[in-house]
């Protein structure tokens, strides 16, 4: 028997609705009944779009993701100055949102890395290939500030995105541990120093020793 033509636009509405339950309440928090009657859309129509709470949960994962990549895309295009300027600008602007609203800013990625990584197969593989997306998205962007020469370029693009990623979802779980966000202001100093391009000692001593 067929399945009944699925709308794409209840389907968005159900993904959207479980990405705001899984930051507030986490995985296993959220119960599929819970979802049901938020999106108000019955179970056999749930099982029309996803197999499982578990595969609904990965298609989440996906969502958030896109919405994160758009949303992150917007709002540093939108800042002026040099790259590593208008990230930092971009990053405290996520933290400013996280402290007025942190049920609905959270990243998901990283609350349901530490909730069900290690779950199954199927989890481990898509928050694996979720990180990896967002290094290769951050790689990409420092690689263009190096260029630009407001980047440190001693070390490679890869290794700074790994570094940033790593101490940010750090932050973010001591931000959720402490109910503050100063973890994520003291990551955001530390890289935005960390990160600006390094004198060049040569031209400092050149400099220093003409007359």
């Amino acid at each position: 028997m067929n399945r009944p033509k699925r709308n794409e636009h209840n389907r968005e509405r159900i993904l959207q609705t479980g990405m705001e339950l899984f930051n507030r309440k986490g995985y296993h928090g959220t119960g599929l009944k819970e979802i049901l009657d938020t999106c108000q859309v019955p179970k056999g129509s749930f099982y029309n779009y996803f197999e499982s709470k578990e595969q609904f949960a990965v298609e989440v994962l996906e969502y958030s993701h896109q919405l994160e990549d758009a949303k992150w895309e917007k709002r540093t295009n939108a800042i002026e100055g040099n790259l590593l300027e208008r990230f930092r600008l971009a990053i405290d602007q996520f933290i400013a949102d996280y402290e007025n609203d942190p049920d609905s800013t959270g990243c998901l990625l990283t609350n349901l890395m530490g909730e069900v990584g290690n779950a199954s197969n199927s989890f481990r593989e898509i928050i694996s290939l979720s990180c990896n997306r967002v290094i290769d998205c951050i790689e990409e962007s420092f690689k263009e500030g190096q260029l630009q020469g407001c980047f440190r370029n001693d070390l490679s693009a890869r290794a700074l995105a790994q570094l940033f990623w790593d101490s940010w979802q750090g932050a973010l779980l001591r931000t959720k541990v402490e109910a503050s966000t100063t973890p994520l202001r003291e990551v955001a100093d530390v890289i935005y120093t960390l990160y600006a391009p390094l004198d060049n000692p040569e031209t400092k001593d050149g400099d220093n020793n003409e007359i």
